[in-house]
């Protein structure tokens, strides 16, 4: 009886360890790749054919006129700015002081957002824009600083930008929890 015992122990054993090895996984190490997608543009259209010559040529022409169709954009959005930052000196309020920083930050100019930081500042200190809160100031400044293009905002005036609002944030800040 303990012969049989031991004998059925070990064929049962036996069984076991060939399924482990017989279900274990193949370890190869050969690994499969897919081919890399065909290469296409972010707007191309399905079934397209277009000559490479003329897709080469079209290439240049635009690389050539945008910087100077860039160039007018930028000269006349800043001088949009500048002339929304004077008439706004003239008649401030809360709707016209959102526009003129909005502008401001739209001409991806730091210098220029750091003028108009600082004069909305300086209004809103002097009693200039009652109907505008500090936190709403606050708010208005930070969220319009990141229209401003990466570039714009990690130049040198981008710096001295940063430094203009991180002023301006202690000050509104200051007179938001009074002590």
């Amino acid at each position: 009886m303990v012969t049989f015992l031991i004998t059925s122990f070990l064929v049962f054993v036996i069984v076991a360890i060939a399924i482990y090895f017989w279900q274990k996984p193949a370890q190869s190490t050969e690994t499969y790749e897919l081919p890399p997608p065909p290469p296409t543009g972010l707007f191309a259209a399905e079934g397209r054919d277009e000559n490479t010559d003329t897709k080469q040529e079209r290439l240049l022409t635009t690389q050539q006129t945008e910087p100077q169709e860039n160039e007018a954009e930028t000269r006349a959005r800043t001088e949009e700015a500048n002339a929304f930052i004077q008439s706004w000196q003239a008649s401030p309020d809360r709707k016209s002081t959102a526009k003129m920083l909005h502008l401001a930050a739209a001409a991806d100019d730091a210098d220029i957002y750091c003028r108009a930081v600082e004069i909305a500042l300086s209004t809103w200190q002097h009693g200039g824009l009652p109907d505008l809160s500090a936190a709403d100031l606050q708010h208005l400044f930070s969220s319009e600083f990141w229209l401003l293009s990466s570039r714009t905002r990690s130049s040198g005036a981008g710096f001295v930008l940063k430094q203009t609002l991180a002023r301006a944030s202690r000050e509104l800040e200051r007179a938001n929890n009074p002590t």
